[in-house]
């Protein structure tokens, strides 16, 4: 992927000072900015190349901000609008946020604020161009990938290159990640991409299985072994000879189980139960688990000796969290699907459900969002999937969830007790914000006096969960 290029800033100002300031504020940030002095030179300059961003007075001579704004919305939809603008001007600003500019500034503001807002401004373009791009280029036309897996992030490029370099030798890999960050597709991209391709793949969740079951489901058994023994039954890894097998939830497994695993993997050999004779197999075998194994080690709950045997390819898969840019991507991929299953004609989403699908959490990773994506293809009555389609998309079915959660490993009840934590002061923080808008008729300088906030802080804290005049 090409490295992202610096955002396009214009700054429409008839005061020359406050251009050169607003210039020199933003010029620590990787930003090319210009500044015109009225809107007919914004117009022209607007009209000659496009711009990430414009940074534009309210009133302005004969061509304000409002036709500068009016322009951009008819010819480049994509351009995040800022006003700014004297106290006394507050509510056109407020009026044209309702028409499609990005935010405002009161002047006078602080260094800190304009380039807080400008940050905002540009995060939000990207969000915006990027799901325009996606909903021109429908699933279909999208390049079918041999590892099927969507994004282009570093993070998952890494895991790309990864498998590209194990997966034709018969090296025992370990795939490490939160569930539903996709451990098992990853599985089956190492054998799709292996010599063993056209071989058996066999995916087994030890975590559903008890000891002596999983035991007999892997390597088989002899009638007469145990009562309900009637008659012989080959196991997984008999049935696998020449392909891979895929052994999920590897954390969950007895020290027993893990004993008789690790002799399978030094000899390639296995003894049915209730046989004498002892049975060898070409299989490969890959590892999955959502807990940390040198810890379980450390606490004496998983074999050390086990460890070591199958450590000797990790695979970490990150969060959806920790690869934001590719959340988008997915979303698509999964809506293609979801549409031809559905006989559905849904053409992608609007700014609002795309800014929603970025900024949630994703506990439950891709297989959340997968799920999500279904929901909202079931509930969307138009071609566009809107915010009112992602009605579960919220901190406080999030706080519930992880209330519900039981925790196997001190690492994990620690995570869980911060996200709580967090998402309970940012429920609560949003309530203050709402309540003290509310009854001051969202005036921000009125709210901030009652609540004993100052201005800034006020304004801050607003920005920091996306709450504007026009929400209002």
């Amino acid at each position: 992927m090409s490295e992202q290029k610096a955002a396009r800033i214009l700054i429409v100002d008839d005061e020359v000072h406050i251009c050169r300031n607003c210039r020199k504020i933003l010029s620590k940030q990787a930003y090319e900015t210009e500044y015109v002095l009225d809107g007919r030179s914004a117009l022209e300059k607007l009209a000659e190349k496009s711009y990430d961003v414009v940074i534009t007075d309210v009133k302005m001579g004969r061509i304000g901000g409002t036709e500068v704004l009016k322009w951009l919305r008819e010819n480049h939809p994509e351009t995040m609008v800022i006003v700014i603008t004297g106290y006394a001007s507050v509510s056109s600003a407020v009026e044209l946020m309702k028409t499609g500019a990005f935010d405002y500034l009161p002047k006078p503001f602080t260094p800190d604020e304009l380039r807080q807002v400008v940050a905002d401004a540009v995060e939000q373009q990207k969000i915006v161009r990027q799901n325009r791009r996606l909903m021109q280029e429908p699933y279909q036309h999208m390049p079918r990938l041999s590892h099927q897996l969507i994004g282009s992030s570093p993070q998952i490029r890494k895991v790309i290159s990864m498998i590209q370099k194990v997966a034709d030798t018969d090296a025992t890999v370990l795939l490490s990640g939160e569930s539903g960050t996709g451990k098992e597709l990853v599985a089956r991209a190492i054998h799709a991409n292996s010599s063993r391709h056209d071989k058996v793949f066999f995916g087994v969740d030890c975590g559903t299985l008890s000891g002596s079951l999983l035991e007999s489901e892997l390597f088989g058994y002899r009638k007469g072994a145990f009562t309900d023994a009637q008659k012989d039954k080959s196991g997984i890894f008999e049935l696998a000879d020449g392909g891979t097998v895929f052994l999920d939830e590897i954390s969950n497994t007895t020290p027993d189980i893990q004993g008789k695993l690790l002799r399978f993997l030094d000899t390639r050999e296995f003894l049915p139960l209730g046989d004498t004779a002892h049975r060898r197999v070409d299989v490969r075998l890959i590892f999955a688990t959502n807990r940390e194994l040198n810890q379980m080690v450390a606490e004496k709950s998983f074999r050390e000796d086990f460890y070591y045997r199958i450590y000797v390819y990790p695979i970490y898969l990150p969060p959806l969290r920790e690869r934001k840019s590719d959340i988008l991507p997915i979303a698509y991929h999964f809506l293609g699907q979801l549409n031809n299953q559905r006989g559905k004609s849904i053409s992608g989403f609007d700014p609002e459900a795309a800014s929603r699908l970025l900024n949630y959490h994703w506990p439950g990773n891709v297989r959340q969002l997968r799920n999500v994506i279904e929901r909202a293809v079931i509930l969307c009555e138009t071609d566009t999937i809107t915010i009112q389609d992602l009605p579960h998309l919220s901190d406080i079915d999030d706080i519930e969830r992880l209330m519900e959660c039981v925790p196997e490993t001190n690492a994990e009840l620690i995570r869980i007790k911060k996200e709580i934590r967090q998402k309970a002061v940012a429920k609560v923080e949003k309530n203050f914000l709402l309540n003290a808008l509310e009854q001051n008729d969202w005036n921000i300088s009125r709210a901030a006096r009652q609540t004993g906030m100052q201005r800034p802080n006020f304004q801050n804290l607003m920005k920091k969960y996306g709450i504007r005049p026009s929400s209002g």
